[in-house]
């Protein structure tokens, strides 16, 4: 089995173990080689015959108050099989640099000690972690002194470790337990560990892992706890049946239910999950309209203000009195800058694409770097700025620090480049940074008063930090990318479990539905309807979600269950109307506005939606009544008169008709005003002005033939009705096209 038909086989099994098949499952995990299975087959025959009996016992009837134990343990002891037996047939058939990594660890921790079993040792085995335990003085060294090289040696192993083991062993849980009590680690290191435990349950499911994170998020350091809540929801939405098989870990969880911040922090974690698959969305717009707009932007202003004039010495202090002028001229721009400032202070990812290219420095090559939280005294950002001068570094070095706007990596990014920046530049950023060291400061003071913003923070940033780990990092291809899924941890069993309370999960709805993705909050929708939940809003956006995804008769049903609630009925009529057009039931969608109207008798949108239906339903006439009622509140606009023209064309009513038409003309006339008032002269007998209408008609589709035949062809029966020879339609056809094309 190669690599991808090993994980499909894995998959399978875990679905079928998800569904309680577990006969199947035993099956499955028996199809495979049985070079493969050598080594586990007794304890595949021990689960089956454990199984086999467990069935006899419940068939007979036979009491058993330990079933549910028995069943649940069963279940483990699969899953766990099924694990070891992936593990072992990824590592013997597939070359891979996660493999290739996993046998460099295994080759270190031999070193010392060849009689060491040739499986990866775990962190008990480390000594130099173990000294480091040990001491009680900080360690803070930043210097390249050997004891600092090798300090961080131990880590970067400690981090490969945690992540590449499959089962942490209880010594290995005690030893990683250590070094979050530890007072001679720093916040940063610590932190770090945080994300290789994530690492290791995303890889490979462990309970002990698991166990820890729960732990940790009662760490009273919010650098910790945080990134162990993300890794805590991210692993619950990856293992949901699986946790619920482990008391341990369950009764953990539910001591968490009663923390009264738990609630408030998951559901900011949550929505930033969400938020963060957003961000691809997010760079295709920056990409693709906002740095083309800015680039036009420049190269206008330079034109038309002479920038070089401007920026000589005696007027470099000069503000150009146009400048603000220019700007309103450019609304689109202004727009869509203040939509990306106002999604950057919500915590999207605003910055990806500018530093997506930066992460080749040797830096990022060392894979834990990933997940360092940033702070000033690191060795890598010392180093960076050991050529600079004492106020660029402490301006610079504090002001990436304080920034709440850019995540840990992109900090490291904009350090490590500063050396390849222009001097000028270099001094455009002092004087930034410098600028905002109020505001910055402001912010901080904000967050030592309500932890809630710090906490937030964190998370945004640690996601932002997971979402360029696995978007860019070169091993993203063996790593696999965790926010392809659909990591929808509100939808877990667990989840429903934690939170009792439904306010998280309208709240995790909301965000979705204000951010267009109906799917996901349709599923919310009726999660809560089938809780028992009923108001209004809850109708009104479950329908408007059905609306979007083309579901019409779902939408009206939950249209018509908000109407019976005192909420906004014109706005549940109109989109009634809309689904029943969609629908193509023009006689229903006709009914409905006009109940509208009855509410709303001034509105010329239903106005003219009634006129539509009934020139759909072949009654002009009455149509004519409502745009008539339409042209009455807006004489002279060219909207207002089109409608009337054409209904007073159908009725026969040409030279009424020949009026509207001119009158159009003389405004800003489209093709089929030109089409149109060329069927009234067609009708009145002037071939020579209607083939000249036709012909601008064509013009302005930009010389589409085929399009002006069509309609032509369509109204046939129009011309046909109001007297034109039937043999004086193909000759006109035929002269407008030669008069276009210019040839026969």
């Amino acid at each position: 089995m190669n690599y991808r038909e090993t994980e499909d086989w894995y998959q399978r099994v875990l679905e079928l173990l998800r569904q309680q098949r577990v006969l199947d499952a035993l099956d499955k995990i028996a199809s495979i080689t049985s070079t493969a299975l050598e080594g586990h087959i007794s304890r595949l025959d021990e689960l089956r015959f454990t199984y086999a009996s467990m069935l006899n016992y419940t068939i007979q009837g036979a009491p058993d108050p330990k079933r549910d134990l028995i069943y649940n343990r069963l279940l483990v002891s699969v899953y766990e099989l099924a694990d070891s037996l992936r593990m072992e047939l990824n590592s013997k058939t597939s070359f891979s640099r996660l493999n290739a990594l996993k046998h460099d660890l295994e080759r270190e921790m031999r070193r010392d000690n060849e009689d060491m079993a040739d499986s990866l040792q775990g962190l008990s085995f480390d000594h130099e972690l173990d000294e480091m335990l040990r001491s009680t003085v900080l360690f803070d060294d930043e210097t390249e002194s050997e004891t600092a090289i090798q300090h961080r040696k131990a880590m970067l192993r400690a981090f490969g470790l945690l992540w590449l083991t499959e089962k942490l062993s209880e010594d290995d849980a005690k030893t990683v337990s250590r070094i979050f009590q530890s007072s001679s680690l720093p916040w940063y290191e610590k932190s770090m560990m945080v994300s290789a435990l994530t690492l290791g349950m995303i890889r490979c499911f462990d309970a002990r892992k698991m166990e820890l994170l729960n732990n940790l998020y009662l760490s009273s350091d919010p650098n910790i706890s945080q990134r162990a809540l993300v890794g805590i929801l991210i692993s619950i939405s990856l293992y949901d049946h699986r946790i619920l098989l482990y008391p341990v870990i369950m009764d953990q969880l539910n001591l968490l239910r009663d923390n009264p911040a738990f609630a408030a922090e998951s559901e900011a974690a949550i929505i930033q999950i969400i938020r963060a698959k957003d961000t691809e969305k997010i760079t295709r717009k920056f990409r693709d309209e906002i740095v083309p707009d800015v680039i036009k932007l420049n190269e206008e202003l330079s034109k038309k203000l002479n920038i070089d004039k401007l920026m000589t010495a005696d007027e470099f202090e000069d503000k150009n009195p146009d400048w603000e002028k220019y700007f309103d001229n450019q609304p689109g721009l202004v727009r869509k800058l203040e939509e990306l400032t106002n999604m950057q202070l919500e915590g999207a990812d605003v910055f990806l694409s500018a530093f997506s290219m930066l992460k080749s420095f040797p830096f990022f090559q060392e894979l834990p770097n990933w997940f360092m939280p940033f702070y000033k005294e690191h060795y890598s950002v010392v180093r960076a700025l050991r050529n600079e001068t004492e106020s660029f570094r402490k301006t610079i070095s504090e002001g990436i620090e304080r920034s709440v706007y850019m995540c840990n990596s992109d900090k490291f990014s904009f350090i490590l480049n500063l050396s390849h920046m222009p001097e000028p530049q270099k001094n455009l950023m002092v004087q930034m940074f410098g600028a905002e060291a109020e505001q910055l400061e402001e912010l901080a003071g904000e967050e030592i008063t309500d932890p809630r913003l710090r906490n937030k923070r964190i998370i945004i940033q640690y996601i932002q930090d997971l979402y360029r780990f696995f978007k860019l990092h070169p091993l993203k291809s063996e790593i696999g990318d965790i926010f392809s899924l659909s990591l929808d941890v509100h939808n877990t069993q667990i989840f429903e479990l934690l939170f009792s309370d439904k306010n998280s999960l309208k709240n995790i709805a909301s965000f979705y539905f204000d951010n267009n993705h109906y799917e996901e909050a349709l599923i919310i929708y009726k999660t809560l309807e089938d809780k028992g939940e009923a108001f209004a809003e809850l109708f009104e956006k479950s329908g408007y979600c059905q609306q979007q995804k083309g579901n019409y008769h779902e939408a009206i049903e939950n249209y018509r269950k908000a109407d019976l609630f005192d909420t906004n009925r014109s706005w549940l009529l109109g989109k009634v109307a809309q689904c029943q057009l969609k629908m193509n039931d023009t006689r229903a969608a006709l009914e409905t506005y006009l109940e509208l109207d009855l509410s709303e008798p001034d509105n010329l949108k239903t106005a003219a939606a009634i006129g539509t239906c009934y020139l759909n339903l072949n009654q002009p006439e009455k149509a004519l009544d409502y745009f008539y009622r339409i042209e009455f509140a807006d004489p002279g606009s060219a909207r207002a008169m089109r409608p009337v023209a054409w209904c007073l064309l159908v009725l026969g009513k040409v030279t009424e008709a020949e009026t509207y038409y001119n009158q159009l003309l003389s405004l800003e006339p489209n093709a089929y005003d030109y089409m149109n008032s060329g069927h009234v002269a067609f009708i009145t007998g002037d071939k020579q002005l209607a083939a000249a209408n036709y012909i601008r008609s064509i013009e302005l589709r930009k010389g589409d033939i085929k399009s002006f035949l069509k309609g032509f062809i369509s109204d046939r029966r129009l011309l046909l009705e109001n007297g034109v020879d039937p043999r004086d339609l193909p000759l006109m056809t035929d002269f407008v096209r030669y008069r276009i094309t210019g040839s026969i």
